[in-house]
């Protein structure tokens, strides 16, 4: 995997917040239904507590309870190959590996969520019969790429291992045009990418209250 630094505004890299990602995005098939791809992550410093700076709050504005952070917004963008077309089609007509790429992007925002330094999972859910329909669905689900953003009150975090792109030799300018490509091609599959809670509040357990679609 290649690590690309963060593209976020808020702090510097890994300052506040941390992927916990070791090797690979976790991605496993839950049944017939269903692909879990989930999105760990780390609090390590608290935002509001770092602005105060060591000073007590003065306002009700300023006051908040330091137990918890609010407004957190995590952002997926995946990228699967369609290699049914591929393998039908081949190079006919000039056609590249690229071609055959399908983005998909989905996120979740929370209310709030506990601030501790231990690790919590955002979760989405992907069709199964699209990952088979396509031909992707194999023993292990491998996606081409991906876009992670995670955010404060609208504000990115700056996180390492944000952009990931399976290509050997990838440079920054390569994992950029990647997450350019994601970012602008994966409303053509609107709405198939999922927050997992969509489908069972369960995904909520050990998490917090989220904010409603507009």
């Amino acid at each position: 995997m290649f690590a690309f630094p963060g593209l976020g505004l808020f702090g510097e890299e890994d300052e506040f917040l941390e992927l916990d990602i070791t090797t690979k995005l976790p991605i496993k098939k839950l049944n017939d239904s269903w692909i879990q791809i989930t999105v760990p992550f780390k609090f390590l410093k608290h935002p509001r507590l770092d602005a105060l700076n060591g000073s007590r709050p003065t306002t009700i504005s300023q006051a908040f309870n330091p137990k918890f952070i609010n407004d957190i917004k995590v952002k997926l963008w995946i990228c699967f190959p369609n290699k049914y077309k591929q393998n039908l089609l081949g190079s006919n007509a000039g056609l590249k590996e690229t071609d055959f790429y399908q983005y998909y992007s989905a996120e979740v925002e929370y209310r709030t969520l506990e601030f501790e330094r231990t690790t919590k999972n955002a979760n989405f859910l992907f069709p199964t019969p699209i990952a088979e329909r396509d031909g992707f669905l194999e023993a292990t689900v491998k996606p081409v790429g991906y876009v992670i953003e995670i955010s404060y009150k609208g504000s990115n975090f700056d996180i390492s291992n944000s952009v990931y792109f399976n290509y050997r030799g990838a440079t920054p300018q390569v994992l950029e045009s990647f997450r350019t490509q994601a970012v602008s091609k994966s409303s053509e599959n609107k709405g198939v990418l999922l927050p997992a809670h969509e489908i069972s509040m369960n995904y909520l357990d050990g998490m917090g209250p989220v904010k409603g679609r507009d």
